[in-house]
């Protein structure tokens, strides 16, 4: 689901939409009414870890893909650096509370955004529901861009 942050409505009838990601879902039935697509939904939310053992893991996982992810952004050309952040913004701040979200950390997301990865397989990262199985999906995307970037 996405919020719209801004419209530009172009000479022709066509307009230019501007939007951030709000929630996930997963399509359960598709449909036709009156001409408009329609879907019956399920929202997904990230199921959250009780365990303080898990909790400590998870914590160490996040910390070190987020510190990969940075070095990744920052050993990118200048050129691809300054387009993703006119485009994009800035990478979120790492959080502090993992699991205050339904979704995890924003800067997951944004990652995701900007990785130059198959929408099939972005999507599959995108439709966990488990914080740990997405960090380690990233790490694993980050990790083979990075063996790319060091040639």
């Amino acid at each position: 689901m996405l919020q719209i942050r801004n419209v530009h409505f172009l000479p022709d009838g066509r307009s230019v939409v501007d939007t951030v990601g709000g929630k996930r879902f997963r399509v359960l039935k598709r449909g036709m009414k009156d001409g408009y697509c329609t879907a019956d939904i399920e929202y997904l939310e990230d199921v959250k870890v009780e365990n303080e053992d898990e909790i400590k893991s998870l914590r160490e996982l996040h910390d070190l893909v987020y510190s990969q992810a940075c070095s990744w952004f920052q050993n990118l050309r200048d050129r691809f650096r300054s387009q993703i952040l006119q485009h994009f913004g800035s990478m979120p701040e790492r959080e502090e509370n993992l699991q205050a979200t339904p979704n995890g950390p924003a800067w997951c997301w944004w990652l995701l955004a900007v990785l130059p990865v198959d929408p099939r397989y972005q999507l599959s990262v995108l439709s966990m529901k488990s914080l740990e199985e997405r960090l380690t999906k990233i790490q694993h995307i980050l990790t083979y861009f990075s063996r790319d970037q060091s040639k």
